[in-house]
């Protein structure tokens, strides 16, 4: 029945990709609020999912393939209609339904695991699964932003040479600065949660394999991704560092969260490389 439901939600997603992307290039005066109340729809079918496959495990779903990326889409879209909400960035939940469909239906391929080895259980493990893919949710949602951000700032600079195609959804995107302020508020929400995600990886590692870290692959990329958005906090506020050097460098740092999100529940439960974090 889980897996039934998240099919579903994977649908809903689609169709609320669909129109979102529809709505860009055909906007409709109903449509960003269409958009927004089928994510919303897809985000209760996916919730019941989840709820289905926690009573199928017996504790919350956190780990491998199957209900990592589940587990992150439904995070990521949460985040996206939040923002397409309160912010003002209709344009957030269209992208975010591409990403989250794409996520959902990983995990519907990807085969269900049936829970975590009892030598690799620990307290730790859920509170480091949790708060990583909150920090990596409001990563990629801030990823969202800005694409954004830089299609209405090259949309900006055409506008200067030649009026834009009347009808397009473009028109109606955010100013820079807004979308500026909007990516900036994710990633400090997301890099809290990324360093309390990282310490209790460390500590759960400690208490499964008796080391805080293992320098491998996975690892490596997840403290790369933490510091390149400490730097771009820090910069922003030291040098004023924002707009379009910004979006780039959220950018870099999405691509290397999703890597790293992938090889993660590639690699499965326990530490990273030792049955999982190496």
């Amino acid at each position: 029945m889980a897996l039934l439901l998240l099919e579903v939600a994977a649908v809903f997603y689609a169709v609320v990709a669909i129109l979102g992307l529809l709505q860009l290039k055909w906007p409709r005066s109903s449509g960003d609020r269409m958009v927004l109340v089928g994510l919303a729809l897809a985000v209760v079918a996916h919730a019941l999912a989840i709820g289905g496959r926690t009573v199928e495990l017996g504790n919350f779903p956190l780990v491998n393939l199957h209900d990592g990326l589940s587990l992150f889409g439904f995070i990521a879209a949460m985040i996206a209609i939040g923002i397409a909400w309160r912010s003002g960035v209709p344009q957030a939940a269209a992208f975010a339904a591409v990403l989250v469909t794409l996520m959902v239906a990983i995990s519907v391929w990807a085969e269900p695991f049936q829970g975590v080895p009892v030598h690799l259980r620990s307290p730790w493990l859920p509170v480091h699964i949790a708060f990583a893919f909150l920090g990596e949710a409001a990563f990629a949602v801030a990823g969202i932003v800005a694409i954004v951000y830089l299609i209405q700032e090259r949309r900006l600079k055409q506008k200067k040479k030649r009026l834009p195609k009347v009808g397009t959804g473009l028109n109606k995107l955010p100013a820079l600065e807004i979308l500026d302020n909007v990516g900036v508020r994710l990633v400090q929400l997301g890099f809290p949660f990324m360093a309390i995600g990282l310490g209790a990886g460390a500590v759960y590692s400690k208490e499964v394999t008796g080391a805080y870290w293992h320098w491998g692959l996975l690892n490596t990329v997840s403290v790369l991704v933490w510091v390149l958005f400490a730097l771009q906090l820090h910069f922003r506020i030291t040098i004023g560092w924002r707009g379009r050097k910004a979006a780039v460098l959220t950018l870099v740092g999405v691509v290397a969260t999703l890597v790293a999100l992938l090889g993660m529940t590639l690699a499965g439960v326990g530490p990273h490389g030792v049955g999982g974090m190496s």
